[in-house]
């Protein structure tokens, strides 16, 4: 009788594990930050965010936040709106970009224009000025609606998906 028993278990544990969301980790690079305080007040705020199960905020050249996160739950723009609402200490506010890489983007940059155009109110993808094929993807401010559980604003799956009908190919810059 223990065996049929021990089998349900292993089964149940097993279906309760594949409904569980695979969290994903991003980087976000993060400007206005200063000052370790600045580092703690980023940290903090992404920290509270619901979904968010990890975040490390980092200080060098390239301010950036590592943040592990419920894409089922929260949004790339709610991630980015949390760095925008964390209480900025020097007057200037924290405003967090994603970089995406994108190999030919001279041959795709018509079609990469026209699918941000789409977003224009939530995002804005300005190519970078340094970095070949990068691209700097700007978060708007988002207005949120506070009685919606769901993600809201620009998610990268939307993104993904959307580069994916086009045929683009293209990497997310990761830090750490």
């Amino acid at each position: 009788m223990k065996l049929p028993a021990c089998i349900l278990s292993l089964l149940i544990s097993t279906l309760a594990a594949a409904d569980k969301p695979t969290p994903v980790t991003r980087t976000f690079y993060v400007s206005g930050v200063e000052c370790g305080s600045c580092v703690y007040m980023v940290q903090q705020s992404i920290g509270e965010a619901k979904g968010v199960e990890d975040v490390t905020v980092v200080q060098i050249i390239d301010n950036y936040a590592n943040v592990t996160y419920d894409p089922a739950v929260l949004s790339e723009h709610q991630v980015a709106q949390a760095v925008r609402e964390a209480i900025p200490l020097h007057g200037t506010p924290y405003l967090a970009t994603l970089r995406i890489h994108v190999p030919d983007y001279s041959k795709h940059a018509s079609k990469i224009t026209e699918l941000f155009a789409r977003w224009k109110s939530q995002v804005t993808a300005v190519p970078s000025l340094e970095v070949k094929n990068q691209l700097i993807i700007h978060f708007e401010p988002l207005k949120a609606d506070a009685k919606k559980t769901s993600p809201q604003g620009w998610t990268f799956a939307a993104f993904s998906e959307a580069m994916k009908q086009l045929g683009i190919t293209f990497t997310v810059e990761q830090e750490g």
